[in-house]
């Protein structure tokens, strides 16, 4: 009976964890889908990377989701079975709420662990190759994103419009305003082209034009002739600049001595704790009466769950900041919700009543 009920439970709790973990990360890629297609559309990325920043930002919200979903998972088949009075039957044939874990305690080690090589190898990685991506295609915007008959904002900041585009693939009657500082730059030219340039990837060449230069509502003006000018469609970035730490591999940060990185190691670890503990939380809060609504346990789950995720943002500010002494670090937050989990537990199964009438 024990092994059929536990069969039971699991299989229950897979088929909700799946199809939540299903339905959150389709919402989040979605989103994540209408942003790069927006940056696309106004020429600040190409299509043939739009899958690729896809793939690595679904990677990374496997960080965020994976707690959540087993957390909603539990929460929402619990909460079924004691509406149901279903829980009533399985409690009456010898199950006791300790043993309630007993068929979630392997998958829950088993799907921290993957979650901890997730958030602490392959989202640093995915977070790295998606901004290298993204810097990539600001490099090389091609000749499609300059459509003809439209104003198109470029990624320097500058905004143009040509009136038509030959099958040669040039420009013809440019118009481009670039604004610097308080100044205006406007170039204007009877054609223009995309060359390739090695040290500051692509450019846009003008043929005979003008360039004006000045403050809007000042008479002064300068104004140059040129039979060729060039403008960098984008700007390299920086290859001395310091790497984010959310991108750097777990060794490298283990090796420095900072508080920031020490605050980015605990906070790649907090995934699989998090999701632990909260699944220890889930079958506490998912209890109740047959009379009360399904969603009840839920809602407060939810909020149990903001409060939980804020705390350990907040904590991360405080660590990095030496706000808070480098032993509490973010354990501090994760402790407090397991003694939470275990007072809701013993309070929801009478432990404390039971001891005052043992005393009695």
């Amino acid at each position: 009976m024990r092994k059929i009920i536990n069969r039971y439970l699991f299989k229950e709790v897979a088929q909700a964890w799946l199809g939540v973990t299903l339905i959150l990360l389709a919402i989040l890629v979605t989103n994540q889908f209408a942003k790069i297609l927006g940056d696309a559309s106004s020429g600040n990325l190409s299509g043939n990377v739009i899958a690729e920043l896809l793939l690595y930002s679904s990677i990374e919200y496997l960080t965020i989701l994976l707690p959540l979903s087993s957390f909603l998972a539990i929460l929402l088949v619990f909460g079924r079975l004691y509406k149901d009075s279903e829980m009533a039957a399985i409690m009456a044939s010898g199950i006791g709420p300790v043993s309630l874990y007993r068929p979630l305690i392997l998958p829950t080690l088993l799907l921290a662990f993957v979650l901890g090589v997730i958030s602490s190898y392959l989202a640093p990685d995915a977070r790295k190759n998606m901004d290298f991506s993204r810097q990539n295609a600001l490099l090389n915007l091609g000749i499609d994103f300059l459509e003809p008959g439209r104003f198109v904002t470029l990624n320097n900041g500058s905004v143009m419009y040509s009136e038509d585009r030959l099958e040669n693939d040039q420009l013809i009657n440019v118009f481009v305003q670039q604004e610097i500082k308080n100044n205006v730059n406007v170039i204007v030219s009877e054609t223009a082209k995309i060359l390739n340039n090695p040290n500051s990837g692509n450019v846009l060449v003008f043929y005979n034009g003008y360039r004006y230069e000045g403050k809007p509502g000042d008479l002064d003006f300068r104004i140059l002739e040129f039979s060729e000018h060039q403008l960098p469609l984008s700007m390299r970035t920086d290859q001395d600049k310091k790497i984010d730490l959310s991108s750097e591999q777990l060794s490298s940060l283990l090796q420095k001595n900072s508080l920031e990185a020490m605050a980015e190691v605990q906070w790649r670890i907090s995934p699989a704790i998090a999701l632990i503990i909260l699944v220890f939380l889930a079958i506490p809060l998912s209890k109740s009466s047959p009379r009360d609504s399904r969603y009840t346990g839920l809602i407060l789950g939810i909020l149990i769950y903001m409060i939980y995720a804020n705390c350990l943002g907040a904590a991360r500010v405080w660590y990095e900041q030496g706000v808070t002494p480098e032993i509490y670090g973010l354990w501090w937050v994760h402790v407090t919700a397991l003694i939470l989990g275990m007072f809701m537990l013993l309070i929801n199964y009478k432990f404390f009543q039971r001891m005052l009438l043992r005393r009695k």
